[in-house]
Formats: structure tokens, sequence, C-alpha cells
């Protein structure tokens, strides 16, 4: 996850880049074959657009807004995903560090030597396991609070995002249902589909990879050489591993969790959704037909 957080901005950039190309193109082509006076997004208005230079400023604020939204929702993504990829970095680290934890003599040492490995004795071997043991359990403290206050920023944010995000979504499945037979005005509709779908899947990709990442911090707590070890160090190794069985989920609200099952049934649910707005068409335009 560390190697994800130098690529996470260099994502956004270029996905913020390829929307506002894609969008410049397409209205280009739309002014240039369209009706007279064609609007980058097919709005309406309470008074006429079609006289200088009430037709400019509206189609300059429509840019003006695009632009805003599109790097809006952009920089947050990215800004989700780095937070989320240093939290589980850190967690990787964790586990590391537990399973670093072996009755071995200091590999820091020099010497090898006879005489050394006397001098090194079991307790004092013991006594730097306790050590590092304790340095993880702080560690692992220091990160079970701040993922708490990820969760308290997140989640009124996500609930929010996500409802804007199902919301879009199934309006854009609606104008892909009634756009079906116009290519531009589809293939808008479609690339704001796939953005989206793509925001939703980023943060869900991200809750669910924390989750797994916080679940299998008691996986390397069990796998350190434990074995012959104190009762005082299994009993902070027991610790360690109580807390991390509690489980942690990013959540939305409170009652819906960020997670790659929430991804399916967004997606599952606006498929239907789709196809029942097809069924519905068509068999509209057969009863006009007939």
């Amino acid at each position: 996850m560390a190697s994800r957080i130098p690529q996470i901005p260099l994502f956004t950039k270029r996905m913020c880049i390829f929307i506002l190309v894609y969008y410049g193109i397409h209205s280009f082509v739309r002014f240039m074959t369209g009706d007279d006076y064609p609007l980058m997004f097919n709005t309406y208005y309470y008074f006429v657009v079609s006289y200088s230079p009430v037709y400019e400023m509206i189609y300059l604020s429509q840019i003006m807004a695009a632009a805003v939204y599109i790097l809006t929702f952009a920089n947050s993504i990215g800004l989700y995903g780095s937070i989320m990829a240093i939290t589980c970095s850190q967690l990787e680290k964790l586990r590391a560090n537990l399973l670093d934890i072996r009755q071995e003599l200091d590999s820091g040492a020099e010497t090898d030597t006879e005489e050394w490995r006397e001098v090194q004795t079991s307790q004092e071997v013991f006594c730097r396991m306790q050590e590092q043991l304790n340095e993880c359990i702080r560690h692992h403290q220091q990160i079970i609070r701040f993922m708490r206050v990820v969760e308290e920023i997140f989640n009124p944010f996500l609930v929010g995002l996500f409802l804007l995000l199902m919301c879009g979504i199934c309006l854009t499945a609606f104008s892909v249902a009634m756009n079906w037979g116009d290519l531009y005005s589809l293939s808008e509709a479609l690339l704001i589909y796939c953005f989206l779908m793509l925001m939703l899947c980023v943060y869900c990709r991200f809750g669910e990879e924390l989750t797994n990442q916080a679940e299998s911090v008691r996986h390397a707590a069990w796998g350190c050489d434990w074995v012959g070890t104190p009762v005082q160090f299994q009993r902070c190794l027991l610790f360690i591993i109580a807390t991390a069985n509690k489980e942690f989920r990013l959540t939305a609200g409170k009652f819906v969790t960020v997670s790659n099952k929430t991804l399916i049934n967004i997606f599952n649910q606006t498929i239907s959704f789709f196809m029942f707005l097809i069924q519905v068409k068509d068999k509209t335009e057969d009863n006009q037909n007939t």
C-alpha cells in the first residue's frame, strides 16, 4: 500500500485531464454539428438563452461548473485514497514488526562467537521480545485512534456522497435509456455513469482494504514466535489479538458499510433499474406503433 501513495495523485491528475479533454471534444463536436445555440449540458432555463451575450455567459457558466465538479470529485478521491493508503501501510508495517519478534539472538550483533552466545541468555531474549511487543502495542493503539478519527471525519461526508452517487447513477441510467438512439447524448451519459461507478468503486475498495488490513493484525500476532515465552508476554499478545478481533468497518452514516458488498448491491440495483426502464420504453414504443 505504501507504493500506491505516490500513484494516487498521478491517477487523479490523469483522470481529470481525460474527462476535461473528452468534454472539450464532445462540446466542440456538438457545437459544430448540433442545432443553433447548443449548450454543453441539456438544461432548461426560464428565459431565452439564444441571444448574445446571454448564450455566451450560460455556456461559460456550464464549462466552469463542469470543471469545478470534476476537480472537486476527483480531488476528494485522491484525498480519501491517500489517507486510506497511509493507514493501510501503517497496518502492514505493524504486521511486519509483529512477525519480526523471534526467540533468536540479536541480529545486530557484530560478533558471532561462542562467548557471545553464552552471554546472550534467554532472559535477555525475552526482555527484547517484550520491548518489541510493547512497541507494537503502542503502534497498534495509535493506528486504532487514527482509524476512529477517520471514521468520524468521513462518516457524514460519505453518507452524503453515497446518496449523490446513487441518485446520479440512477438518473444517468434513465438518461441512457431515454437517449438510446442519440450517439452524443448516449456517450456522455455512459461516461458519467462510468465515472460515478469508478468513484464508488474507489471508495468501497479502499474501505474493504482497510477492514482486511485491520483484521490481518491478529494473524500476524498469532504468527510471531510466542511458544515458550513467559506468561506476561503471552498476555500482552492476547491483548493485541483481542483488540484486532473487534471488526472495524468504515461506514457511511453509521448504517451502510463502505465495502465491496455495498458496491455490488448498488451496481445490481442500478442494472435492474436500467433494464426496467428499457422494458418500459420498449412497451411504450410498441403501444404507440400499434
